[in-house]
């Protein structure tokens, strides 16, 4: 078990814009207490931060990115000072580069009457944040995609079972059935994967449009997020 404890009062995670904070010298603090897996799973150009958002837009005000180095660990005080006024959420993300969110993990509303000299304490449990458990709550059991509507149980579609707890062994290293000379996901090589051919392209053996549910700007980052993740080894 590792121990983290961070403080900051600035991001230092590449946004183009430097956060605007309010006129006034008061600000928040905020304490989160958690253990977080799997932060070790993610590689490539998003990340899972501890980030707080206005009601105004998706990019964070004030965030910082979690240890991706780190193996499964409590983190006993994760300490946030400086958290802009304006604040309406302090969250776990999935964010970009650019300090876009892309899927809250975790999300904690500031009350109305919160005292600035009070230190807010949240506790997020323990939490799964790896890279596959992303791709899979968000889009395998997602209700905009909801893949497994489709793909579950003994009657699955192409008999692949993407219920939560069957989607990972159901696909890396397995054999499609719809084309048995492609693998569902080949761990490393996404271009050789049936599921990335399958959501970016289409394919012939493949009556329903994949590629579809991704249109929406909602689900859009997670066709790059899938790619990493296989080619960063499509760890679970």
């Amino acid at each position: 078990m590792v121990a983290l404890s961070l403080s900051f009062v600035s991001c230092d995670d590449g946004h183009v814009d430097d956060p605007v904070y309010d006129d006034h010298s008061e600000t928040y603090t905020v304490q989160i207490t958690g253990t977080f897996k799997s932060l070790n799973t993610w590689t490539g150009t998003y990340s899972v931060a501890a980030a707080c958002f206005d009601e105004e837009n998706a990019y964070s005000l004030i965030q910082k990115v979690l240890p991706s180095t780190a193996t499964d660990s409590t983190m006993e005080v994760l300490t946030l000072a400086g958290v802009p006024t304006r604040t309406k959420t302090v969250e776990i993300a999935l964010v970009n580069s650019l300090r876009k969110r892309i899927a809250t993990l975790y999300s904690y509303n500031i009350p109305e009457n919160q005292r600035y000299t009070d230190t807010i304490k949240i506790d997020v449990g323990t939490l799964n944040v790896g890279m596959f458990g992303a791709i899979n709550q968000f889009i395998f059991q997602g209700t905009g995609t909801n893949c497994s509507r489709c793909h579950s149980s003994e009657r699955a579609a192409a008999n692949l079972d993407l219920s939560k707890e069957n989607a990972y062994s159901n696909l890396v290293g397995v054999l499609s059935t719809k084309d048995t000379s492609k693998t569902r996901v080949v761990a490393g090589d996404a271009d050789n994967s049936f599921l990335y051919k399958v959501i970016t392209e289409g394919d012939e053996n493949v009556g329903y449009s994949h590629p579809g549910l991704f249109a929406d700007d909602k689900y859009a980052p997670f066709i790059d997020i899938i790619k990493e993740w296989i080619n960063g080894g499509a760890k679970e």
